[in-house]
């Protein structure tokens, strides 16, 4: 197929959307700044050191037709369908997958951030660098902020661990799962203090660790392309970019803006299904057939709370929580099958195109229509 598809970003979407076109014969170039992949969901791991290395090669993972390029794209011309690369290298591409990911929200100085893969690394150094009695402080409220201060107290069990919340921890689980994993945090020594943090004014720890979200990088916005408030690329329905019929955005630096889709969290359950997805509407496109929305939701969730203990809340497809719940070691056996689980479901992308397949999301009043590719 005299095709070629860039793909912007090698993360859970990028490398799922790569594996999906190469093995129908579209000439691929995945993006990457980075030599290996990385394991994002095992960073807590990395960070407390329980883990040696959370990244794979590239090459377990992907369609043996897919061509790397590593660099940091700079800019996207739309018009010509060009994208500029840091080393100054230009890619024509007839197709292409915004699938950058996301960072680091802004760190204030003093704090680490392990929620990506160039935080976690100075962030496992400082605890490694802590002496008996030195406390750790983890600032935010959300899954990674949870994971990460549940690993690092196991991991030191002579240095107390603090988290410090704006609200309550893990918000979308319900109250009787949360109570179970503050109960869980309570056993693992680990206080929880619901308190505003400023960044101006971080709490008195020999480490502070901060988790309270992702930022994206500006790409889309300097490229002169439709964003949301967060710099996230604006996407239809399709998943193609606002006013861009060339472009189909996935992951965690994309946002569909058509109403219904507000439940989309930035987590590798949304980014695979928006990766594959995308790829599947520019081969829909090419074959001249209609595109349907995307359609992709959620059945549960665990988090990790150290190597023998977990949590896991089911949901609704909206990602709104069931009240069936699961504690304990089970929990902690489950999240790592589904750690194990999700590159497996990319590994068997790259030997079968089409062969991932993902929960449905919840019924829209009402449902949106195919659209003309």
């Amino acid at each position: 197929m005299d095709t070629t598809a860039v793909i912007l970003g090698a993360g859970y979407a990028g490398v799922m959307a790569a594996n999906r076109l190469a093995g129908q014969g579209v000439r691929v170039r995945l993006v990457s700044p980075e030599r290996r992949f990385t394991e994002r969901i095992r960073l807590h791991e990395f960070t407390a050191g329980t883990r040696a290395d959370p990244t794979v090669p590239f090459s377990s993972l992907l369609h043996p037709d897919i061509e790397m390029v590593y660099g940091v794209a700079e800019d996207i011309d739309a018009a010509s369908r060009r994208v500029a690369l840091s080393n100054e290298a230009v890619l024509d591409y007839d197709w292409l997958v915004y699938a950058v990911g996301s960072g680091n929200s802004s760190v204030p100085a003093g704090a680490e951030a392990p929620s990506c893969l160039s935080g976690a690394g100075p962030a496992r150094d400082k605890l490694r660098s802590l002496k008996p009695g030195d406390p750790v402080a983890v600032v935010g409220g959300g899954l990674t902020a949870v994971e990460v201060a549940a690993e690092t107290a196991h991991a030191y069990p002579h240095n107390p661990v603090t988290i410090y919340a704006a609200g309550p921890v893990i918000q979308h689980f319900s109250d009787s799962t949360r109570h179970g994993v503050l109960r869980s945090l309570e056993r693992a020594g680990i206080s929880v203090r619901q308190e505003m943090v400023e960044a101006d004014r971080l709490p008195e720890a020999a480490a502070v660790l901060w988790c309270t979200g992702f930022g994206v990088p500006d790409l889309a916005a300097r490229s002169g392309l439709a964003v949301d408030a967060a710099g996230r690329l604006a996407v239809d329905s399709r998943l193609r970019a606002v006013g861009r019929e060339r472009i189909f955005g996935a992951g965690d630096a994309a946002v569909i803006t058509d109403p219904g889709y507000s439940y989309l969290p930035q987590t590798c359950a949304t980014a695979m299904p928006m990766g594959a997805e995308a790829a599947s509407n520019i081969l829909r496109t090419l074959a001249g057939e209609p595109l349907p929305p995307h359609n992709s939701g959620f059945q549960g969730q665990c988090v990790s709370l150290g190597r023998q203990d977990g949590a896991l809340q089911f949901l609704h497809a909206g990602y709104t929580p069931r009240r069936i719940h699961l504690h304990g070691r089970a929990a902690a056996m489950l999240k790592e099958v589904l750690c194990r689980m999700t590159l497996k479901w990319i590994r068997g992308e790259a030997k079968r195109s089409g062969a991932y397949t993902w929960p449905a999301g919840p019924r829209m009043t009402p449902a949106p229509a195919l659209a003309e590719a």
